[in-house]
């Protein structure tokens, strides 16, 4: 009996080691750093997805300790919350999110466009990584394009801003609230 105990401790603990070098498990995407400073922002967002359109306001509330992001669709419904701060995350979806979007992905695609890269860099978990360059910005899981930020300019918040979220196949346009935005 002894030694039945001792094979089956001895082969749990090689496999637990096997995991070592096993691909990482993709969880959902990581939130980005804290923005580090102080800031509002305002963005348009026009949601494609399929041949439907949905059109929201996106509200930042940024501090160097916390970040607070409100999405409204165009009847100033709620359709989604994300606060976070102190190490805590906590992102609230209301049904008027469209089902086939995840409001995980569609916070950090926001956080993907408009984030510092150091920021950005600073979430980052294993088997995820961020290539960025002047006409852009692609997070990768393994990989595998997770999503895409475009450049259409070189000052990318005075114009519109696609991002587009290959997992989930739909395309995120974020236009400045306004021309001074």
């Amino acid at each position: 009996m002894p030694h039945r105990t001792l094979f089956l401790i001895a082969l749990l603990v090689s496999l637990q080691g096997c995991q070592l070098w096993a691909d990482p498990v993709r969880g959902p995407r990581p939130p980005a750093a804290t923005f580090g400073e102080y800031r509002e922002i305002q963005r348009g967002l026009e949601i494609r997805v399929g041949d439907r359109i949905h059109y929201a306001q996106a509200r930042l509330g940024l501090t160097p300790e916390s970040t607070h992001i409100t999405i409204t669709d165009e009847g100033d419904r709620l359709m989604v919350e994300m606060r976070y701060g102190e190490g805590r995350l906590n992102v609230r979806r209301t049904p008027y999110l469209p089902p086939e979007i995840s409001a995980d992905d569609l916070i950090a695609d926001l956080q993907l466009a408009l984030w510092p890269l150091e920021r950005l860099r600073a979430g980052l978990t294993p088997g995820w990584t961020l290539a960025a360059d002047d006409e852009g910005r692609i997070l990768r899981f393994n990989g595998a394009t997770e999503s895409r930020v475009d450049y259409q300019s070189e000052e990318p918040s005075s114009r519109p801003l696609p991002v587009y979220n290959a997992r989930h196949d739909y395309l995120l346009i974020l236009s400045p609230a306004d021309p001074g935005a």
